[in-house]
């Protein structure tokens, strides 16, 4: 047994969403016409730079209008793979309702470690921060999401010290963490880890599981309904590991939604979630 009583094999189809989801080029394919769609409708700020990494930049679509939310996306590709442009169409429907959105990019494992992603969104949050008149933003109503790794980084930026960062110890209205790992330990056991490089001290340390209950934050889990049952048990578990200290995270199914498709569900005008996303996402 590799993990949990599961094989090698089996672990390996729990977590990694391209066994799981065969098909998954074809979502790739639509995620990357639907984002050129909307550079093209928004144009936006590209490449707006956060930090020194090579990919420390972000892709900024402002809202018409000064003052408005803002919220930043934190894509998925298990802190290996993937690139914000092909995210941008998360951006199309919440700016047409007033936000302004925000994608950014991190460095990639091998490169970096977890640990090193985190620190790089720790830093694109305190830009966003400091910066927010410049993209139309107010700085009370940042919220932030993540999927698959970037569900990870949002639960994570969630317990940060922002008191010693910002000088604000609460800077988020809202945290969305979309079908996220938030027990690493599982990813070791899989051919995954060949780049993620984690050892059973690293999986810890970068565990949400395992860090604080982010008491001090609005916060609700999305999981699609026809991924994995691993997957819908990390969500599930995370939202009972925040209530076990009190902090009621509900968790919600995007049914008939896979490891791709659930962001079509909340993002998109058109998905079973994108209502209640924005309504959620407004203090």
């Amino acid at each position: 047994m590799a993990w949990g009583g599961f094989t090698s094999a089996e672990l390996e189809w729990q977590y990694n969403p391209r066994e799981t989801v065969p098909e998954f080029m074809t979502h790739f394919e639509r995620f990357v016409k639907l984002s050129d769609e909307t550079r093209a409708q928004l144009g936006g700020k590209i490449d707006v730079r956060f930090g020194d990494g090579p990919k420390e930049t972000m892709d900024v679509f402002m809202a018409s209008e000064p003052g408005a939310p803002v919220h930043v996306f934190f894509h998925g590709g298990y802190w290996r793979s993937q690139d914000k442009k092909d995210y941008a169409f998360v951006a199309r429907d919440l700016v047409a309702a007033g936000f302004t959105v925000i994608c950014p990019n991190y460095d990639l494992c091998p490169d970096v470690t977890v640990a090193d992603i985190t620190d790089e969104a720790v830093r694109c949050i305190d830009y966003i921060y400091r910066h927010i008149e410049d993209f139309n933003g107010d700085r009370d109503r940042i919220s932030i999401s993540g999927h698959s790794a970037g569900g990870q980084i949002v639960a994570r930026l969630a317990t940060h010290d922002w008191e010693e960062t910002l000088g604000d110890p609460a800077p988020f209205s809202a945290v969305v963490p979309i079908s996220g790992v938030f027990d690493l330990e599982p990813i070791r056991h899989t051919t995954l880890n060949e780049d993620i490089r984690l050892d059973a001290a690293s999986a810890a340390d970068n565990s949400p599981m395992l860090d604080a209950v982010p008491v001090d934050v609005r916060m609700m889990v999305i999981v699609g309904g026809n991924e994995s049952p691993e997957f819908v048990r990390q969500s599930d578990a995370y939202g009972a590991y925040c209530g076990s200290a009190g902090h009621k995270v509900p968790v919600y199914k995007a049914w008939g939604a896979n490891h791709f498709t659930v962001l079509e569900e909340v993002f998109l005008g058109t998905g079973s979630l994108f209502g209640h996303l924005k309504r959620f996402l407004l203090p």
